[in-house]
């Protein structure tokens, strides 16, 4: 039912039904015969990284998927899916492979770098090479530098 509204503007309003679907709600996607589907399990399993995983995966209906619906799920889903937007279909079994691969990698190199950083700090900490030495080393300003050692629980030489 309408709240109270100036008759003025009432032939302006459409009146008709509104279906809603909520895919939290639905338990049998295979009624959904269009890009609808994919989107639709893939927003019920969002939060659970392994279920999106296991669907993905071993799910026939994602080695064929529209670009506009994986556009969709990246925007929905907050997933990044990389795709070629010239084509018409997308297997995300692939994309899906290489979006992990690419976090892995990205994993890897932060890693490293953290790994570096807190060998830097190990080295200016037990007198190796001075503060100024471990900033230009890690490529920071002596300030940056000092406050990330000290924020990784570090202690600068000077300040023992």
């Amino acid at each position: 039912m309408m709240p109270q509204m100036d008759e003025r503007i009432l032939p302006f309003i459409n009146d008709y039904r509104i279906n809603l679907l909520n895919p939290l709600e639905i338990t049998d996607f295979s009624k959904f015969e269009t890009g609808l589907r994919p989107l639709f399990e893939l927003l019920k399993n969002a939060s659970d990284e392994e279920k999106l995983n296991d669907l993905i995966t071993n799910d026939e209906t994602f080695t064929r998927v529209d670009v506009e619906t994986v556009a969709a799920i990246n925007l929905f889903v907050g997933t990044d899916i990389k795709y070629d937007e010239k084509e018409e279909v997308v297997n995300m079994c692939k994309a899906w492979d290489d979006h992990k691969k690419s976090g892995i990698q990205e994993g890897m190199q932060r890693g490293m770098q953290q790994g570096r950083l807190f060998e830097i700090y190990l080295s200016v900490q037990e007198g190796d090479y001075s503060a100024k030495r471990g900033a230009e080393k890690a490529e920071m300003s002596l300030d940056e530098f000092e406050k990330a050692m000290s924020k990784a629980g570090y202690k600068i030489p000077e300040l023992v």
